[in-house]
């Protein structure tokens, strides 16, 4: 079995969400619309009890051990393909899954044993957690181990971006991206000069780790969590896509290594589809105190 380094976490409360007047500012900071992130609202606060996290998301080894002990083989494999960034869009490649990330004859997991592993779906993140006697962690549990328990700071490392703390799409030596243009300017640049995905070893970026000690919150690979989607305030309107998902999806946190600054932030929400993987998700694990 492979071991997992744990943070214990104290119980504490937690003010979870983002408020209007900050997402206001985000909406005029970057091309995505506001209903974009409005899910985030309101803000509210959450008690959550004692809980043990990983430091890092599962890594290539970790998954490698539990594929090889269960013959487990993940949603991406059964369809025989998974979802990599193409040009311009998603593509369904033939082949690609947690072992070749990128498709056959791209780099391998056994050649980034120490990197997260990727093309995850929810029920792969499930079967490794039980198998480890561990479990996914809840949404909240997962944002109160980015933020700590006290304000609201927008990365783990506080409210000022330093695209030196994670690993992103604004990473040191890339220009600042403020709208898809500038995206899709990156991302051809990257996709000539670099293998991907662009992943790095868990734990490479210390300094961004969260108050609790916990590593690679921001960037790197999303996570899943064992949260259903649901609205913060059942009483409001997110618009009907939000409507017909909750319930439905589950959430993931954290944003990769191929989104850029507002989406790798500590309260940013995605909700998907439990079979849906490609080359930026993954997981960690967390477990409940002994006793």
């Amino acid at each position: 079995m492979p071991r997992h380094r744990v943070i214990h976490l104290p119980a504490g409360e937690l003010a979870m969400g983002t408020s209007e007047e900050t997402l206001d500012t985000i909406a005029g900071c970057q091309h995505l619309p506001r209903s974009w992130f409005g899910d985030e609202a309101p803000v509210h606060t959450v008690c959550v009890d004692a809980f043990a996290i990983d430091r890092h998301p599962v890594t290539n080894a970790q998954y490698s051990a539990f594929a090889a002990a269960t013959g487990y083989r993940t949603v991406a494999e059964e369809h025989g393909f998974g979802l990599v960034y193409g040009e311009t869009f998603w593509q369904e490649v033939t082949g690609a899954c947690w072992r070749q990330p990128a498709g056959p004859g791209k780099v391998t997991a056994a050649e980034r044993h120490d990197h997260p592993v990727v093309h995850i779906a929810w029920p792969d993140a499930m079967a490794y957690c039980a198998w480890a006697g561990l479990r996914l962690p809840s949404e909240a549990e997962w944002e109160y181990a980015a933020r700590g328990s006290s304000g609201q700071r927008m990365w783990p490392w506080g409210d000022a971006w330093d695209p030196a703390r994670c690993n992103s799409a604004e990473t040191t030596g890339s220009a600042p991206i403020g709208d898809m243009a500038g995206w899709r300017t990156w991302w051809a640049g990257y996709r000539s000069t670099h293998a991907v995905p662009g992943t790095s070893p868990v734990g490479a970026h210390p300094a961004g780790t969260s108050p609790f000690g916990v590593s690679d919150l921001s960037g790197n690979v999303q996570e899943w969590t064992a949260s259903s989607y649901l609205p913060y305030d059942p009483d409001a309107s997110y618009g009907d896509l939000y409507t017909r998902i909750a319930g439905r999806y589950r959430v993931i946190r954290g944003g990769s290594w191929m989104h850029y600054r507002w989406q790798t932030r500590c309260a940013e929400r995605i909700a998907a589809d439990p079979l849906y993987s490609n080359f930026s998700i993954g997981f960690r694990c967390a477990a409940d105190p002994p006793g």
